[in-house]
């Protein structure tokens, strides 16, 4: 029986819109910035037209006037006239009659048909590496993985939109709220963090952070517990280190307040009974989901989401305890690549399916070495660090790129923070700069961020020249002369705002890898480091990062014996 959906051997594609655009931004090339924002060259189908539109992009990066007398100059400049269908080909264009009130219909349209035209492209990728046995299963699964995220990633990004559209689904959320009597995110029942946090937002990935034994877990089930009661929507936990037997004995010997150690032997009063048998009824109700697979992968994780969640997209909370258990079969360069895979991946995830993932995350032993024992963004595991130098002769700057345009802003409010003694590796380039890094701390280079094991000798570092009148940066290209080891030396690294790098030396360095999270939260007790503590019950909760809000500490009452967290 015939495919239904296939018409003929064309990939999907809709000439007249792509013709349709052309006409638009011949006849109104104001319209250009903003098309060239919402529609890429290599979304047209038909060759000619994408050259077409590609000419037009390159005379208005140019800062030429769009017109049909320059384009043809360009065309005949280039020798590629004749290619595109010659002057007939541009006549057929500008004699149509579009309406500029179409003009998102037909964006839409061309973004649509490209996609479909990936899927396809994918499938014949998935067949293929269907049939090499010499691959890995899993390595082929994580790299079906990572497309599928990118498809999404496109599907996502196809369309920017106008303030108008932005405020009046804005204005419309806050109007369903005010109705219901709705907070904006889910209320974790912590009324200070509540307050700090204003709940936690659909699609925010929150770390929580700490060294062994702080209480990342037991604060993490508290909160998943809190949520699932208040909103009855799925739990779904995937435990990397704790059984699910585990994990349901801390629910119970939390709910019940009944000591852990007296629950899992059986000796408990007659009362403790009946108390466990009414948490063991209540919990048996609640949507609580647990996979305990110590050696889950991010595919399954998502696979595993999406099938409790269902077609409806039901709202839900997720727990991964903990990021650096997990792993990838795809083969990347070193422990701190992979952890920022993940955590890239699962940003995308919870922006995806609009949820809350809650991440665990342990803190390095650089704690440890500091008179203050308080975390810091920093001391995040497998973030990299700079060797230390004089702060008063450093010229530092905010970077953000925008396009093939990059702006920079005077440095203010930088944190530095001293991270010990570290190994660490001299970068010497041919124009005699040089700077110390960690092995993990990330360089623009001509291929992307990398690190020093993935720099070579002769190799291109990216740096900027800065023009101080125009705030504008000239993109540098230099060479990498030698590396070496350097031995242990005292690092510091500096927390950046959100979305930006920094410049040091005309080198471009990157931002700490807790850059994908929304909120980090990160635990200390006094008690751990002290145990003449007067505050033996008091935990802290640092609010690290808040990418919507503000930052803030919140004093909690921890009861070890039953793993239970309360307001104070």
């Amino acid at each position: 029986m015939k495919n239904k959906y296939i018409i003929n051997n064309e990939l999907p594609n809709n000439l007249f819109a792509e013709q349709a655009i052309l006409n638009i931004l011949f006849l109104n090339p104001i319209l250009i910035q903003t098309i060239q924002e919402n529609l890429k060259p290599e979304v047209f189908y038909k060759e000619s037209y994408k050259i077409i539109y590609q000419t037009i992009v390159d005379l208005f990066e140019k800062n030429y006037s769009i017109s049909p007398i320059n384009i043809l100059a360009s065309f005949e400049e280039k020798g590629i006239l004749e290619k595109i269908g010659g002057i007939d080909e541009i006549g057929r264009i500008l004699n149509q009659s579009q309406n500029i009130a179409d003009l998102n219909f037909y964006l839409q349209i061309l973004n649509e048909t490209y996609l479909r035209r990936l899927i396809i492209k994918f499938g014949k990728e998935i067949v293929i590496a269907g049939f090499n046995t010499s691959e890995n299963l899993e390595k082929i699964l994580e790299e079906i993985e990572t497309k599928i995220f990118s498809l999404n990633q496109k599907k996502l990004t196809e369309k920017i939109y106008s303030s108008t559209e932005i405020i009046d689904q804005v204005f419309s959320e806050i109007k369903i709220k005010i109705a219901k009597n709705e907070n904006i995110g889910f209320q974790t029942s912590f009324k200070d963090l509540d307050t700090i946090l204003q709940g936690f937002q659909k699609s925010d990935l929150i770390i929580i952070a700490g060294r062994p034994s702080m209480g990342k877990t037991a604060l993490a089930l508290n909160l998943g517990k809190n949520i699932v009661e208040k909103y009855n929507i799925p739990l779904i936990i995937f435990s990397l280190e704790m059984s699910r037997q585990q994990i349901m004995y801390r629910f119970l010997s939390t709910e019940a307040n009944i000591n852990s150690n007296r629950l899992k032997s059986g000796k408990m009063t007659h009362l403790e009974w009946k108390n466990l048998t009414n948490c063991m009824r209540k919990f048996s109700e609640l949507p609580i989901f647990i996979d305990d697979n110590p050696i889950i992968n991010l595919s399954e994780i998502r696979s595993k989401i999406k099938k409790i969640l269902g077609k409806n997209k039901t709202s839900g909370i997720i727990i991964i305890d903990y990021l650096q258990l997990m792993r990838i079969s795809l083969k990347l360069e070193n422990r701190a690549q992979e952890i920022s895979y993940i955590t890239r991946n699962l940003k995308i995830l919870a922006r995806e399916l609009e949820i809350p993932i809650l991440l665990l995350s342990q803190l390095s032993r650089n704690v440890e070495s500091r008179v203050n024992k308080r975390p810091l963004l920093s001391d995040l595991r497998e973030s990299g660090c700079k060797a230390s130098s004089n702060l008063e002769e450093k010229e530092l700057n905010f970077l953000k790129i925008w396009g093939k345009t990059s702006f920079y802003e005077l440095a203010s409010n930088f944190h530095f923070s001293n991270k010990g003694f570290k190994p660490t590796f001299l970068v010497t380039l041919t124009n005699k700069k040089n700077f110390i890094v960690t092995a993990n701390h990330k360089i623009l280079s001509i291929n992307g961020w990398t690190t020093i094991h993935q720099l070579k000798k002769g190799g291109k570092i990216i740096g900027f020249q800065k023009n101080s009148i125009l705030a504008k940066i000239k993109i540098q290209e230099y060479t990498v002369e030698n590396i070496k080891y350097k031995g242990l030396y005292l690092v510091e690294d500096e927390t950046i705002p959100l979305f930006h790098n920094y410049i040091e030396n005309e080198i471009v360095f990157h931002n700490s890898i807790e850059q994908d999270a929304d909120v980090v939260i990160m635990i200390y007790r006094e008690e751990y480091y002290n145990e003449k503590s007067s505050n033996s019950q008091i935990t802290e909760l640092i609010v690290a990062k808040h990418r919507n809000g503000s930052l803030g500490t919140v004093n909690l009452s921890f009861n070890p014996t039953i793993t239970s967290y309360k307001d104070l």
